[in-house]
């Protein structure tokens, strides 16, 4: 279904009623783009037996980011004069606020309560949680990523009751929402959750509204009040009576597992998160602490403190590891990734060249729209070039020298994930080939229309740009060109190398009953001989060494196919014009090869007059038969990616089946599997290998 435009929402000046307007500003309700639950209560409506509120833009119509945001300022502004209720106006521009504040960060916003799913051994189970407006500086009120991270994982730590006779007696320090004491006292724990005065109403509040799931799985939980600075002092409360007195625990109380998520936000608190984990830790060899921390640069000495702080006391370090995840309303990803680990992530997944044969996986940030005339693509299918492998095995191509790890990547063809508010051809959901290539588009060469020539030209994956081996990338709205209805994603990873066809083969400017020779019986020397044959060309040569390629070019495009061989080029090119019945020589020939030898015969093979293109990269310097170039008075061209309406025609000949492109595909790989591909095109094997897009 296609996403709906701002303007298909009721619109001021018509005057809807305010169950319309109430309507649409429910239709725009921004769930925390990293949870896997959404917040419930006044900003949406439960869906059937969850509580959850359903996601926005999910099973309902999806709203184009683009004008909502003026959308709304103009209801909040408005006098809303030709609706009679006070109370209705009240109540639309109570909404009106809260998507705006939704879109400005969680800390814009006022108290929600959200269920996040905790997996268990015996089934999962929902737990409810408050956060209250962030009005203070008082951070231990926001539910946090590192304690859904750790509250996902406790089930694997084997501390659940089914592992133990006796209840497992937990104290979780700095508890904030709760979450993390919350799960582990669903697993059948005895918790006791503790946090600073101004944080402990809100504590006990959740601790009350998950009594009864906590109760089925046997468990129990009840607050308490304890200062790190003074660990000493302890208060912990009933569950029936959490608005009491408090009792004071005496220091003679241990646990054997102590908790703590998201503890280090400040220089002093590995020192006096230590001396209260020291207090109330038990002597016992199988006393456990369980800390989770995200890795802020600005923090990580402290995390080097705590180890250092906690060895001292000693602790033993008996696992460690590093997770993804994101803290709430901080990424401007779409899409949530929940695996079986409890990682939530909003991450950029990419196939990075770390340097000459190395390649890795890694979690890049996800790309900004750093105009609003860019979108975001989420690639789905890259085709791997010659030019991907030279990078890999060699490191560098001429003067483009891989200096710092680089994405790799650059035919693809994708799916719009986001758009800017200037974007008007494009919107989400949209599929699109993506030229990989934006110029700068001031230069003498961009004004001129060479755009490809441009020596500020930032292309994907040569050096120092990211290619598009990733699970976002970023371009502007022009260059992604929208794929027909009738052509496959596949397909549309195609384009790239047509559009390099479709350039080489205007720069020789075939012609209606051109005669065209091809060297090289790569992918783009069949994409050239098949482009030439669109164009009218009545003789299409195919020229490789080959016999299996050139019978796969014979049954593709070409209409005459040739064997090279040992013999010297003026020798090869007698014997092509000869068994080719090419008369005096070719009009046309374009090498897709690179090679030295192939290059000298192409020049000697054309008849006099004829066009000569360099379409395939060989060594910095060759021997070039000049002699022969200058008597024939030759048109010699070289050829360099593609310029303005290359990329549009390579859709247009696809989409028409002027050009057909699925026989080129002789491999598709998952996303995982990329370095195999790269070691299959390294081998010769197969003519073109698509790499899926990271999975969902």
């Amino acid at each position: 279904m296609s996403a709906l435009h701002v303007y298909d929402l009721p619109q001021l000046y018509t005057k809807p009623s305010a169950e319309a307007i109430l309507h649409a500003l429910g239709l725009l309700a921004s769930a925390p783009p990293s949870w896997d639950c959404s917040d419930t209560g006044a900003l949406g409506q439960p869906e059937p037996g969850t509580g959850r509120r359903r996601a926005p833009n999910g099973d309902g119509p999806q709203i184009s980011p683009e004008g909502v945001t003026r959308y709304l300022t103009s209801i909040v502004s408005s006098s809303l004069r030709w609706i009679d209720s006070d109370e209705a106006k009240e109540e639309i521009r109570t909404q009106a606020s809260m998507r705006l504040s939704e879109r400005s960060g969680r800390t814009a916003m006022g108290a929600i309560s959200r269920q996040f799913h905790i997996p268990s051994p015996s089934g999962a189970f929902d737990l409810a949680i408050h956060e209250p407006g962030l009005t203070a500086d008082n951070l231990g009120l926001k539910t946090w990523a590192a304690s859904y991270l750790l509250a996902k994982r406790l089930h694997k730590l084997g501390i659940s009751k089914e592992q133990s006779v006796q209840s497992p007696q937990v104290l979780e320090l700095g508890s904030g929402t709760g979450l993390v004491g919350l799960a582990m006292a669903g697993l059948g724990a005895d918790v006791i959750l503790t946090d600073l005065p101004s944080i402990h109403p809100n504590l006990a509040r959740n601790i009350l509204q998950n009594r009864e799931v906590i109760a089925q799985n046997h468990g129990s939980a009840r607050s308490g009040i304890l200062d790190w600075t003074n660990p000493t002092s302890f208060r912990v409360f009933s569950q029936e009576s959490p608005d009491g007195e408090g009792v004071s625990i005496s220091t003679e109380k241990k646990f054997p597992l102590i908790l703590a998520a998201d503890s280090l936000y400040s220089p002093d608190h590995p020192r006096w998160l230590v001396d209260t984990i020291d207090m109330w830790l038990s002597k016992d060899e199988d006393a456990k602490v369980v800390v989770e921390f995200p890795l802020r640069d600005a923090y990580l000495p402290e995390v080097e403190r705590l180890r250092r702080f906690m060895e001292d006391i000693g602790l033993l370090i008996l696992e460690e590891g590093e997770e993804t995840g994101y803290d709430d309303w901080g990424s401007t990803g779409t899409n949530n990734e929940d695996d079986d680990d409890g990682i939530i992530s909003l991450r950029n997944r990419s196939f990075i060249l770390q340097e000459k044969n190395k390649v890795v996986y890694e979690d890049r940030p996800i790309p900004e729209l750093k105009s609003p005339w860019d979108v975001i693509v989420k690639p789905r299918w890259t085709g791997i070039c010659g030019s991907d492998v030279h990078y890999w095995v060699e490191g560098r191509i001429g003067h483009f020298i891989v200096e710092s790890p680089m994405v790799l990547g650059h035919e693809s063809a994708g799916v719009v994930s986001s758009v800017g508010d200037k974007v008007k051809t494009l919107k989400v959901g949209d599929r699109v080939a993506m030229e990989p290539g934006v110029p700068c588009r001031r230069c003498v060469r961009c004004k001129e229309g060479k755009y490809n020539l441009c020596p500020d030209m930032a292309f994907a994956a040569t050096p120092p740009y990211d290619g598009t081996l990733a699970r976002y990338y970023s371009l502007p709205e022009d260059y992604c060109y929208k794929l027909p209805e009738n052509m496959s994603m596949e397909e549309g990873a195609l384009i790239e190398p047509t559009a390099v066809a479709v350039h080489i083969t205007r720069q020789a400017s075939v012609k209606p009953g051109d005669s065209v020779v091809v060297f090289g019986a790569g992918p783009v020397g069949l994409l050239c001989c098949a482009v030439a044959k669109a164009y009218g060309a009545t003789k299409v040569v195919t020229v490789d060494i080959n016999e299996e390629r050139l019978q796969f070019a014979l049954k593709y495009a070409a209409s005459v196919a040739f064997r090279s061989r040992k013999e010297s080029p003026e020798e090869s090119a007698k014997r092509l014009i000869s068994e080719c019945g090419l008369g005096s020589g070719a009009d046309v020939i374009i090498d897709a090869s690179g090679a030295e030898v192939c290059i000298q015969t192409a020049i000697h093979a054309l008849r006099m007059g004829g066009t000569y293109v360099q379409g395939g990269m060989g060594k910095p310097d060759i021997n070039f038969p000049i002699m022969a170039m200058c008597t024939k008075e030759l048109n010699v061209k070289g050829s360099f990616r593609y310029g303005p309406g290359d990329y549009q025609t390579a859709v247009d000949m696809v989409s028409t089946g002027r050009v057909s492109v699925k026989e080129l595909i002789t491999g598709k790989v998952k996303f995982e599997e990329a370095e195999n591909a790269f070691k299959d095109v390294k081998a010769g094997k197969g003519i073109k290998i698509l790499i899926e897009g990271p999975a969902e």
